[in-house]
């Protein structure tokens, strides 16, 4: 399954002139005066990826990470299988790192892609949050049991996908 999707082009979301807050970021130049982004919320920097601290935060612990391709990745579809792979293991490292230096009750990561799926940077970013308990980050209640005729058959037709584009 390497590198299935890459040979689709995806709609970019982004508008024109788009100026990428994290492409900034990862040049040290800063040169986008409405990127809220600074140089002292870097954690980490490797020539793959970058870790940083987020300028929107989450109630009750305002800090959380981004972990975030240094090239420019609109979307997850369009990740290189290196740098994809590099993001996971830097991801599980951040959220070592945020167990260690805040004991949060657990971590969570998610990831958005495109308006539809609350995407908001036009810059593929994975988030590490703490989380605490109660901590009311998710509303959303538990949905009911999907029968399994209907996984069976949503399976089938993510098979069916992955083969497809296994034949180009």
């Amino acid at each position: 399954m390497r590198d299935v999707f890459r040979a689709e082009t995806w709609q970019s979301h982004a508008p024109e002139g788009y100026e990428c807050p994290f492409c900034d970021l990862a040049s040290g130049e800063l040169r986008y005066p409405g990127n809220l982004c600074e140089p002292g919320d870097l954690i980490y920097s490797d020539d793959l990826v970058l870790a940083f601290i987020a300028s929107h935060g989450f109630d009750p612990e305002p800090g959380h990470v981004l972990v975030t391709p240094r090239e420019h990745y609109e979307l997850l579809y369009e990740l290189p299988d290196d740098v994809a792979a590099r993001i996971m293991l830097v991801t599980r490292d951040m959220a070592v790192a945020i167990k260690k230096a805040w004991n949060p009750d657990g971590v969570t990561t998610r990831q958005h892609n495109e308006p539809a799926g609350s995407q908001h940077v036009w810059h593929y970013h994975q988030h590490v949050l703490p989380r605490w308990t109660d901590d009311g980050l998710y509303f959303t209640p538990k949905r009911p049991i999907v029968p399994p005729a209907v996984r069976a058959r949503k399976a089938a037709e993510l098979r069916a996908a992955l083969e497809t584009a296994n034949q180009h």
